[in-house]
């Protein structure tokens, strides 16, 4: 078998020991370096053939570095990596890839089948569940305090979008459905039920402190005795061993299992009895706003599908029809900005189910399918742009038909007047809206009334073919005229002469337009004239 001499740390399985050398001042023991069955030499160790040896700890060349190791160096890579560049920095190419989707149909078909990605649940008495048609279906049940229980495999962190569709055969007070995005505190932990409203979980390592008394937690998966699942205070805590809840409508004593979970969530909640409400929270580490109930689509069939957007920075609610539509109708039912979980938390869904009392009647849930989306939440800034506004507005494009409603407000009387406008023609298809009343003096006082509402006289053109004054008078009244009483404007005309007059905006009259010829210029002369003493028209409207 061949060997070579170098230089090894003596553990070395194939270092044959030789002798020790004193080189630079440390001691190193000699070897004989043997390898391969076949008695092969690798080969003497030297420069030209060196062992390979951790770089981690080699020191470096002198001269330039201010460090000594390498792996000085790669403790300050991540403040390089992480600080930002100038535009004059290379960067490294980049492909944007797509979000992550995670997806359950529920194509599984069976009795107490559920699909892979969620643990088997727990069913209380009465509960059941089957898939089939590609859809999850519960039946509660009428038992109290009864419960359906599962939650995903996964879990994510970040930035989600949880979507789910629901339709539930009907809506009772005492049946409750809950689709959550939330943490877990731990499952199957030991319960102790101290009294009616104190119970004390066991938990090994759990995350609570002094600190944390008061804080909410959610109860569920509760087997083994007839507990109230729902969402409870931390009444007290001994740390890493145990922590005691307060309760309401426990039995007095006895002892079960159950699921903490929920001390941050986002949760949708259909509970009461309206077919289009869900009661929408945020909790984060153990507080929570409190319930916000929302307006959505019926959850009767064809049901509706919700999405819980969770950002970081808010929640926003919305829902659409399940059936579909040609025009899509998702529209934003609520919104939340406090108390959002932290991004930081490892989030599962659960699916639950759960009495409070005894329905009077069975609640069967069904759901299609449910999604929850990852995505990256980056805000965009763009620089070097002017500022939005009139006279910059953002680009908005119409994509379909766009309906519009307009409604003519009622014209209300007033006092006040809109530029004082007093020039009020109004064309039509043969010119100005005016009317002509032709005129030719009959042996009377003519009293004729030629409107009888009020209006405007917008001028005249008499003929006098006499040699002596005659005069039109122009009344205010609705019905025929009288000579000589409630005169309002007097038109004269000289002898063998003409009276013309036009105004642009016309003379008003209140109650209605008359007129009468006579002989005197007095408001009260009556005096009769002669046939065809005047010939002409006057201009009303």
């Amino acid at each position: 078998m061949s060997d070579s001499v170098g230089y090894l740390p003596s553990s070395d399985p194939n270092a044959v020991p030789v002798a020790v050398d004193d080189i630079g001042g440390n001691k190193f023991q000699r070897i004989k370096l043997i390898h391969g069955a076949d008695g092969v030499n690798d080969g003497d160790v030297s420069a030209a053939n060196p062992l390979p040896v951790s770089a981690g700890s080699l020191p470096l060349p002198a001269g330039a570095a201010t460090e000594a190791t390498i792996s000085a160096i790669n403790g300050k890579v991540p403040a390089l990596i992480t600080r930002p560049a100038d535009n004059e920095a290379p960067g490294i190419p980049m492909r944007l890839i797509g979000q992550e989707v995670w997806n359950v149909s529920f194509s599984e078909v069976g009795a107490s089948v559920i699909s892979s990605q969620f643990v088997t649940p727990s069913t209380g008495t009465g509960v059941s569940f089957s898939q089939a048609s590609g859809a999850l279906s519960v039946v509660a049940g009428t038992t109290a305090n009864a419960e359906f229980f599962t939650r995903s495999v996964q879990s994510w962190r970040g930035s989600l979008r949880l979507k789910f569709a629901t339709v539930l055969s009907q809506r009772l007070a005492a049946n409750n459905v809950a689709v959550l995005l939330a943490d877990l505190i731990g499952e199957g932990l030991a319960v102790t039920i101290n009294s009616a409203t104190s119970i004390t979980i066991a938990q090994a390592g759990h995350p609570f402190t002094a600190t944390s008394v008061g804080q909410f937690v959610l109860l569920g998966r509760i087997v083994g005795a007839n507990g109230v699942p729902g969402r409870y205070a931390i009444a007290s805590v001994v740390p890493g061993v145990s922590y005691n809840l307060t309760v309401s409508g426990w039995p007095a004593s006895g002892s079960c299992t159950a699921t903490v979970f929920g001390h941050s969530y986002v949760r949708n909640l259909f509970t009461g009895t309206t077919a289009t409400a869900v009661a929408v929270d945020a909790q984060r580490r153990g507080w929570a706003t409190g319930d916000t109930t929302a307006t959505i689509n019926t959850t009767a069939s064809p049901g509706t599908v919700i999405h819980t957007e969770l950002t970081g920075r808010e929640v926003f609610w919305s829902d659409q029809l399940r059936a579909s539509t040609v025009t899509p109708t998702v529209a934003v039912r609520a919104s939340r900005v406090e108390n959002i979980p932290d991004d930081n938390l490892d989030l599962y869904v659960f699916l639950w189910a759960f009495n409070i009392g005894a329905p009077a009647s069975s609640t069967t849930w069904t759901m299609s399918f449910c999604s929850v989306e990852k995505f990256p939440n980056t805000p965009v800034y763009i620089q070097g742009v002017r500022a939005n506004g009139a006279a910059n507005p953002l680009p908005v494009a119409q994509q379909g038909t766009a309906t519009v409603t307009f409604t003519q407000p009622a014209l209300v009387a007033g006092t006040a007047l809109v530029g004082d406008v007093g020039v009020q023609y109004r064309a039509t298809a043969s010119g100005l809206n005016t009317t002509a009343g032709h005129v030719v003096a009959a042996g009377s006082t003519n009293a004729t009334n030629i409107k009888t509402t009020a209006g405007k006289v917008f001028g005249w053109f008499f003929a006098n073919t006499t040699a002596s004054w005659r005069f039109v008078k122009l009344h205010n009244v609705a019905g025929t005229p009288t000579a000589g009483a409630a005169v309002a404007r007097t038109i004269g005309i000289p002898p063998n002469g003409v009276a013309s007059f036009f105004s642009e905006g016309g003379i008003t009259f209140s109650t209605g337009i008359g007129f009468t010829i006579v002989t005197g210029a007095a408001d009260a002369d009556a005096t009769a004239v002669t046939a065809n003493d005047v010939v002409g028209d006057i201009f009303f409207a």
